[in-house]
């Protein structure tokens, strides 16, 4: 990549440039004028010469031979500095006063000589070259010349070295150069000097306004008041200020929407103008796990939903006021996941963004609609029955008027147990209302756990007789205590140890046993019966909650007991849980809860109660 030239580059450069060409074009045509100039007084000057030998040689009496006339030219040569070359008629040299008379004979012909041709055409001819036979540059000037005697007519030629002309002419040219070269360095060197002092001020403002696109609001630019740039510095400065208090109000007002953005408890999808996903806040992504993936998405290709697909799509396409009335639909994301989603469309939106999708979990308002309908179903299964059976009973009575007093006791006695039914069930019922609404605070006391066990037993020991199904107790024998309510648990051992005699086959064991760590204890009631599928584990603790293939198959029970649990622990901080199989693998159930501690200070104050059997 090419790099950008500076300013400051451009300026120095046009600027030198500018003055190059103020120099050196005067300069030049001034060489060159004053360059002609020397060569035609040289050539004129080499004329004159000529015509001085000329006329010499028309004014000496007829030479005997060419010998003589070589020696004469040779005289003259040497006298005018020159070299005199007598050319005959044919391109012949005949004599020459640089060369001796015997090579003379040997020399090229000289009728193709540029100085030649032009003498015989024009009676004189110039011309500069370089001579091979003496290896330097002449300057050559000829002219015609007639017979004399013994001497055939032909052309005179006279040289004279050249190069003195050139060695001025170079001169003259290096004192050109050196002269051109010091003024351009001087230019040079000064005009780098006033930019680069003009330049202080832009560097500084450079500076300055890089810092601010860098995020850098603090930095401003310090000039003196008589600078030329002061005034733009001033500037720049008042405008970093006014930048820096805006970005702190919009990074505040963003952070907040961001606070507010991530803090709601509904998860929020901003859509663009295509229907991608641009952003998403943290609820939607701990809502649906596959969210976070899906920046630049479809809805669809996320949520796997086309009625949401259909929905985001229509508000896209909608115009004017009924896009931007919101759109509200229910949609199913997975087992049991219930969202209510609302979809408006607004064009005040930043980046592009356009439709606004807001996720709103009704998962647990439907499982609890669907727990509110299964315990309405459950209430009228469970009071039909007995209703129904002293209904018939009592129809029965008042039809018949002689029946047997066996019969009538009988009639009575269903009458009376399904009448007990019903009043334990409502029973059940107000103490888990009590419960749940804690309408009879109970305060946690120091309680015998293994006592407690035992009452519960012997509560259970008359349907644990008939199905020979014993206790295995391994609490600890030094007995462990825990805070909680003496009454409620045993009531929650009684329930626990009831549902595991009644699901055990005939000659089991229920165990149970206890963990303490650090301030809590956990206590597990194990049975050996048919477990508890895990579609079921998680419903058992709800109200009337049987599996179905046991429904109905004791009238004595309510279906409240594991729930009354569940809430009596829970009201002492702890919590109540089912493994099925057992944590071993074996077969059964294992039902566990927590209780905390109780302290060592309240150990000693109930030590005594302890004691008591």
């Amino acid at each position: 990549m090419i790099k950008k030239i500076s300013s400051h580059t451009r300026f120095i450069f046009t600027l030198t440039t500018v003055v190059c060409l103020a120099l050196i074009l005067p300069s030049w045509y001034f060489y060159r004028s004053l360059k002609e100039e020397i060569i035609n007084e040289t050539k004129h000057r080499a004329v004159h010469q000529l015509d001085m030998v000329h006329w010499l040689i028309s004014q000496k009496s007829e030479f005997q031979d060419i010998e003589a006339l070589q020696a004469w030219l040779t005289e003259v040569g040497k006298r005018e500095e020159a070299r005199i070359t007598y050319v005959a008629t044919g391109g012949h040299v005949i004599a020459d006063s640089e060369i001796p008379f015997s090579e003379i004979q040997n020399l090229d012909n000289h009728a193709s000589r540029p100085e030649i041709m032009q003498a015989r055409e024009q009676d004189i001819g110039v011309s500069i070259r370089y001579s091979g036979n003496i290896q330097k540059t002449l300057l050559y000037v000829a002219r015609n010349i007639e017979r004399k005697g013994a001497i055939p007519g032909g052309v005179l030629r006279l040289a004279i070295p050249f190069s003195n002309v050139n060695e001025l002419l170079e001169r003259l040219k290096y004192d050109f150069i050196s002269i051109f070269s010091f003024i351009l360095l001087a230019f040079l060197g000064i005009s780098y000097w006033l930019v680069h002092q003009r330049s202080k001020a832009v560097r500084k403002i450079t500076s300055s306004v890089n810092a601010l696109a860098d995020t850098d609001y603090k930095n401003r630019i310090h000039l003196d008041p008589d600078e030329e740039f002061y005034p733009l510095a001033q500037s720049i400065n008042q405008m970093a200020d006014r930048i820096s208090k805006d970005i702190q109000t919009i990074s505040s007002e963003k952070q907040q929407l961001e606070a507010v953005f991530n803090g709601m408890q509904e998860g929020v999808a901003v859509l663009d103008s295509r229907g991608r996903i641009q952003s998403i806040n943290r609820a939607l992504s701990e809502l649906y796990m596959n969210a976070s993936q899906g920046i630049g998405r479809k809805p669809l290709e996320v949520f796997m939903n086309l009625e949401l697909q259909d929905a985001c799509d229509r508000i896209l396409a909608s115009k004017g006021e009924l896009g931007e009335r919101p759109y509200s639909i229910q949609i199913t994301l997975g087992e049991g996941k219930y969202y209510n989603v609302n979809i408006v469309r607004s064009s005040d939106l930043p980046n592009g963004a356009q439709v606004i999708v807001v996720f709103h979990d009704i998962s647990e308002l439907k499982r609890l609609e669907k727990i509110r309908q299964d315990f309405v179903a459950n209430v009228s299964h469970e009071l039909r029955t007995p209703l129904t059976s002293i209904k018939g009973y009592s129809e029965t009575l008042l039809s018949e008027s002689d029946l047997s007093p066996e019969t009538l006791a009988t009639f009575l006695n269903v009458i009376l147990r399904n009448t007990n039914h019903m009043v334990k069930m409502v029973d059940d019922l107000l103490q888990l209302a009590r419960l749940e609404t804690r309408q009879t605070p109970v305060k946690p006391l120091p309680v015998h756990a293994g006592k407690a066990l035992l009452n519960a037993w012997k509560e259970c020991e008359p349907l644990a007789q008939d199905k020979k199904i014993s206790l295995e107790n391994l609490l600890p024998k030094e007995g462990i205590l825990v805070s909680a309510d003496f009454d409620q648990l045993v009531q929650v051992f009684r329930n626990l140890l009831e549902n595991g005699i009644k699901y055990s086959p005939p000659n089991k064991t229920l165990t149970v046993s206890c963990q303490a760590i650090e301030q809590t204890v956990t206590f597990s009631v194990r049975d050996e019966g048919p477990g508890i599928p895990k579609q079921h584990q998680q419903r058992i603790f709800e109200r009337f909650y049987r599996i179905e293939k046991h429904r109905g198959s004791d009238s004595e029970s309510t279906g409240l007991g594991l729930a009354i649990c569940r809430h009596i622990i829970r009201n002492f901080g702890g919590k109540i849980w089912v493994d099925s199989p057992n944590m071993d693998g074996t077969p059964g159930t294992t039902f566990s809860f927590t209780l905390p501690k109780a302290s060592p200070e309240a150990e000693e104050e109930n030590s005594k109660t302890i004691g008591v059997g």
